[in-house]
This record gives C-alpha cells, structure tokens and sequence, in this order.
C-alpha cells in the first residue's frame, strides 16, 4: 500500500471511529504522505440556489459549507500543504442553467463536481461530464434512468427503484386500491411514476389515469381539472372516495397544486402521496403565511417519503451547524452533501493528485469505508446507494402548532410498512 493510500486510510479509521473534528492528534499527520497536493484545491459545486429547490439547495450548500470548515480544519492539524475550496454555482432548478454553469466551472479546470442535484440536470450534462473525464456526486438526484455502470456520475441519495416501491407499498397499506399518478414530464418525475406504478400494480392495486404535466407549466388549473375528472368517474363507476388516492411527483408546484385542489370538494376527501420532492417543503407547516396550503395537506393527511438514515454523531453535528446557519433543520440530503465532500477529500489524499479518474476509481472503496452524517455509504455497480429504507412523512399538528412529523418507516428488507401509533390508517 502506497503512504498516500495509508494515509487517506488512517483518515478513513478516524472518521468512522471518531466522527468529524474529533480527536485530530490520533491520527498521522498526511501532508507529508501528499506531496502532489499543495494549495487549494479546487472543487466545483453545481447547487439550486433558486428556482423550485431552492429550499433544498440552500440546506444542502450550508452542508457543504459545514464539510469544507471541518475537511480543512482537519488538513490544517494534520499537517497537510493543501486545502479544499469549494467554488459555487447556482443552477437554478434547471437543466440549461446547469450545463452553462458546468461548462464555466470545466474552463477554469475543474473535473470534480458536487451536484447537480435535480435528474434532469445530471442527464443535460452527463455525455460532456464523460467526455471531459469529470467527476459528478449528486447529493439529490434520485432518477433511474441516471444508473448506468461505469459512468461518472456518483449519487449519495437513495434512487428512485428504491423510492418507487416504498410509496406504492405506503399508498397500498394505507387501504388505497385506486390511484392517480400525477408527475412532471422529465427525467426524475417519468421514472418515478413508473417504478411507484408497476409496484402498485403488482400489489392489487390499479391506475385509474396518468396524468404528466410539462416542467415548463405555470398555472396548475387544467392539471388540477384533470385529477377531479377522473376522481368524478370514479365516482361514478361505484369506486368510494376513501379507496383513491393521489400520488404526486412534484417539487414546489406542489403549493399552487394545492391551492387549485382547494376549491374541489372531492379533491379534500381522497388521500394525497408525495415524494421527496415535496417532504418537509416549509409552506405546508405555515398556516399563517399559507393557510389554504397548510390546511389542505392536513386534510387529506399527505404523506411523503425520504430515505432514512442513521442518526450518529456525525449526522448531529452537521444539524446542530446548519440550524446555526439557517435558523432550521436541514433536509435529508443536506448530510449526503456533507459526507461527499468527506469522500472526495478521503479519495484525493489516497491517489496522491488531483486527477479526476483516479479519484473515481478509488472514491467507491473509501465509500464503504467511511461512517459519516449518514452512515456507511455502500455503492452499487451504477455508483447509487445499494438499498435504503424509507421514513414517511407528514404535516401534522403537535401541541398545537403543525410541523413534519414521521409517521411510518418502510423497511426494503422486508417491503412492508409500519406505521407508528396513533398514525394507522
């Protein structure tokens, strides 16, 4: 073993026994074992600091910015001649934004990239990122077509042939039989209605209509028109409204969703099923600045989904900071962004340089070796997270005040359910 690869070892034992920021003299000092890296080393970071994840991105930047603190806090101990920087980009919840911005990051050099984080953004630039021999590692991208072997693009979030199934079987316990599937046309929401569907399916269950709308859409009347139409002939062919239910593949279109939704009786009386791209939105908890919002996603008791990780040291660590930056709890993808910065760190100190593919060829087994904000991070053939379970979410009232309370956990191991007291269906 090289002294380099030793060294990024020694790092990887102390993150995952340790925790970050802990203990730092336990440890040999790298920056003698990487003399190829001196300075400041330059990473891109492809993230939505507006557009329909903004919320989103700004956890997930806080989180980065929290990592680059702690990964040169911890060079600077350890001897090192090189430190991490992080170069921003905003991409604003969009595929064209996000090819512009990685294209400028790439002319000033950069080949490792954290993000982009939507599907579709990753699918507008992945051919160029393989062509430039950049390396990708999304913190939230979840589409399945986007798991291809060999390519060059890493995801430390649970995809969506893990996601699918979580919500058909949470849809189906729930005593659901009959769904809508509503999803914006693109990379993340298309595969997503598909793998929810063909699971639903496969349990009992049947689609009554698809209904896609264009991520260029701004006024949700038709849709909302669309999912009353097929509710009323429902209704009609003797189906109760407590056996339908309403999946929605949707980011922050979720809110005008609901305020169109509002004014149809029906739409208050089925059950409404969401993503991760609508868990823990902050306007669905927030009756005074969005009352019909708040009201209808308690109405219609709307459950979304995120994948569930462990809650180690690392992980409150990074929760207790970005509280401290943000005046709020981060989402969930905020410490898979942490910990990728971590691993992109690890890696550059095992191969010694700032190369691109050797960075990636080493990245998958520091992965698994590393016990951060979310675990251990095992990697699949297509660079995704092997398996996943998934903690349910919803907008509840507690002690007089609504917030996102977990309601049930699915558990992929064996594709059931539990829900806690007091939530059962």
């Amino acid at each position: 073993m090289s002294k380099g690869a030793l060294a990024a070892l020694l790092l990887i034992i102390f993150v995952a026994g340790i925790g970050a920021g802990y203990a730092l003299n336990m440890i040999a000092p790298v920056g003698g074992s990487a003399k190829g890296l001196t300075g400041e080393v330059k990473i891109g970071v492809l993230v939505d600091l507006s557009g329909a994840l903004t919320t989103y991105g700004e956890d997930i930047k806080a989180a980065y910015e929290v990592a680059e603190e702690d990964v040169n806090a911890f060079l600077e101990q350890a001897g090192s001649k090189w430190r991490i920087k992080l170069i921003y980009e905003d991409t604003a919840s969009s595929p064209d934004v996000a090819l512009k911005k990685f294209e400028s990051l790439l002319g000033r050099g950069i080949k490792i990239m954290l993000g982009p984080m939507m599907s579709p953004q990753c699918a507008s630039l992945r051919s160029s990122a393989q062509s430039n021999d950049v390396l990708l590692i999304s913190p939230s991208a979840t589409a399945v077509t986007l798991s291809i072997p060999n390519d060059n693009l890493f995801r430390f979030c649970a995809v969506d042939d893990l996601q699918g199934p979580a919500i058909a079987s949470t849809i189906y316990s729930s005593g659901i039989g009959y769904v809508i599937s509503v999803f914006i046309s693109n990379e993340w929401g298309v595969g997503l209605n598909t793998s929810v569907t063909e699971k639903f399916i496969s349990l009992g269950g049947k689609v009554l209509k698809y209904i896609p709308w264009s991520p260029d859409t701004i006024e949700f009347s038709p849709v909302v028109e669309s999912i009353n139409s097929a509710i009323q002939d429902a209704k009609q062919n003797g189906i109760s409204l407590d056996k339908i239910g309403v999946f929605i593949a949707a980011y922050r279109q979720i809110l005008p969703i609901f305020v169109a939704a509002s004014k149809y009786p029906d739409l208050s009386k089925v059950r409404w099923f969401g993503t991760d791209g609508t868990v823990m939105i902050p306007e669905l908890v927030d009756p005074k600045g969005h009352p019909t919002e708040t009201s209808f996603a308690a109405s219609v008791k709307f459950t979304s989904t995120m994948y569930k990780i462990p809650k180690t040291r690392a992980y409150e660590h990074v929760k207790r900071k970005v509280l401290e930056k943000l005046g709020r709890e981060p989402t969930i993808y905020a410490y898979g962004a942490y910990d990728s910065v971590w691993v992109v760190a690890l890696s550059l100190a095992a191969v010694n340089e700032y190369d691109s593919m050797k960075v990636k060829k080493v990245l998958p087994i520091v992965a698994a070796n590393y016990y951060g904000a979310t675990g251990n991070i095992l990697l699949n053939k297509n660079g995704d997270l092997a398996k996943a379970d998934y903690s349910l979410w919803r907008p509840v009232k507690v002690g007089g005040k609504m917030k996102w309370e977990e309601v049930g956990v699915y558990y992929c191991s064996t594709d059931s359910v539990e829900w806690k007291e007091g939530y059962k269906p």
